[in-house]
């Protein structure tokens, strides 16, 4: 089984340590996840470049033990631009190989203030076989149809769509192109549905958002359970979904 969408690191006040994660997924059947360290906006370079050097070892020791326990980790570039102003990706992945990028528009607000870094983004994704994965949902900062110029631009970058909250602009999207898939973390069940019906079943993969999942089950719905719990009714919902 494969976990299309996971993270680790530092979510408001809460810190997610990859041993505990990488340990739960794998109990759960999981062979292999596509992660992502979770990573905040800054107002500076000086801070991002300290925040990115900071974590760039830990990302090295999570991916060492994740082939120390046989997890296979897809690990991904949290694109910054503060850091992408000062590093090119070319260098950036010579130091650390990644298996590609994600994109997070509701922090970044990628196609209004950096549109030549987007597409800088997705030719190398492209040339370098890279997929790209793309945070979206219902605000104007997120919603997916803001990328359709790019997506028409660069046909053989694979893109991946997170949450797929909106239906309707997911379901123009597949039609439209066919190097995109969605993933089912926090997609709400209507959603879901209407893309199923639509004839998408296939390009959506399963993805829990595991352990944003367990931050927003203990702190918002107040309920005080494990991680382990969390990631069972991940999983649960998603079988259940299907």
């Amino acid at each position: 089984m494969k976990d299309w969408h996971i993270h680790i690191g530092q979510y408001f006040d809460e810190y997610y340590d990859f041993h505990d994660v990488f340990h739960i997924l794998k109990s759960n059947g999981v062979m292999e996840c596509v992660l992502a360290y979770l990573t905040p906006k800054f107002d500076n370079v000086h801070n991002a470049t300290n925040f990115y050097n900071s974590v760039v070892q830990e990302i090295k020791e999570a991916r060492n033990y994740a082939d120390k326990i046989a997890l296979k980790a897809n690990i991904l570039y949290w694109a910054d631009p503060l850091i992408l102003e000062t590093n090119s990706l070319e260098k950036i992945f010579s130091e650390l190989e990644y298996n590609g990028i994600a994109l997070h528009p509701l922090l970044h607000n990628w196609t209004i203030y950096y549109p030549q870094l987007l597409t800088n983004i997705f030719e190398f994704a492209q040339e370098r076989n890279l997929p790209i994965f793309i945070h979206t949902g219902i605000s104007e900062s997120d919603e997916p149809l803001q990328f359709e110029s790019w997506f028409y631009n660069f046909p053989d970058a694979e893109v991946h769509l997170a949450h797929c909250k909106d239906s309707k602009a997911i379901i123009h999207l597949f039609k439209k192109f066919n190097n995109i898939y969605g993933d089912t973390a926090f997609c709400p069940f209507d959603s879901y549905a209407e893309i199923c019906k639509a004839g998408f079943e296939n390009r959506m993969l399963f993805g829990s958002d595991f352990p944003i999942s367990h931050y927003y089950t203990t702190h918002y719905s107040n309920k005080n359970i494990s991680l382990e719990k969390q990631y069972t009714m991940d999983l649960r919902g998603y079988k259940n979904a299907v």
